[in-house]
């Protein structure tokens, strides 16, 4: 018995039908993906450029472009490429736009060495329970680093308040303390920085 000849439109409709990949393997894309944002980190990041100072300098107030500058280098490439997706996608609220170039300031001023990324990373996905309670709100009595990983899993709301101590708006104080809630207030940010 011979297998019939699958008709050119039914190779068409199953090249268009895609299986669900299993959860372990949507996972494992997921982990992939955040190393690959780990070892960009590494790689050598160039200072910014006058024009793209100028650009920061147009939307941040002065207190706002003093916390930009206290992230690291590759930091602040990321929320700039945000901010730029943000601009991308169409979007004109200048809160949500100051929030994408500052959403990450609770790790700035070397809060956060490098080796927490990874830990993070992988900590979320293989140990939550104990990375939870591991990265608890940073106080000075704890071990550094415990404070290290503690700034890591905490910068959202660190950044938050060092945005409101800046003077930013309640709004892009809000978008900051929320950008890794995907279905928060800054889903909008969320989205950009998940691909960012």
């Amino acid at each position: 018995m011979g297998v019939a000849p699958i008709e050119k439109e039914e190779r068409q409709e199953s090249a268009r039908v895609r299986p669900q990949r299993p959860y372990a393997l949507s996972r494992f894309g997921r982990i992939s993906y955040r190393l690959k944002q780990v070892w960009a980190q590494l790689a050598p990041s160039r200072p910014l450029s006058s024009a793209e100072r100028a650009e920061l300098a147009a939307i941040l107030p002065p207190a706002a472009l003093a916390l930009f500058e206290s992230m690291s280098r590759a930091d602040q490439a990321h929320c700039l490429r945000v901010y730029r997706g943000l601009l991308a996608s169409g979007s004109h609220d200048q809160e949500l736009l100051i929030a994408a170039l500052l959403h990450d300031v609770g790790k700035g001023d070397g809060r956060v060495p490098f080796w927490t990324r990874p830990v993070i990373v992988l900590g979320k996905h293989f140990a939550p329970r104990l990375l939870a309670r591991m990265a608890v709100y940073p106080r000075p009595e704890l071990p550094r680093w415990r404070q290290a990983l503690g700034y890591a899993w905490w910068h959202a709301d660190i950044g938050a308040t060092l945005a409101a101590q800046a003077g930013l708006s309640e709004r892009t104080v809000l978008y900051i303390r929320t950008h890794h809630q995907p279905d928060g207030p800054a889903a909008e940010l969320h989205r950009v920085d998940e691909q960012s």
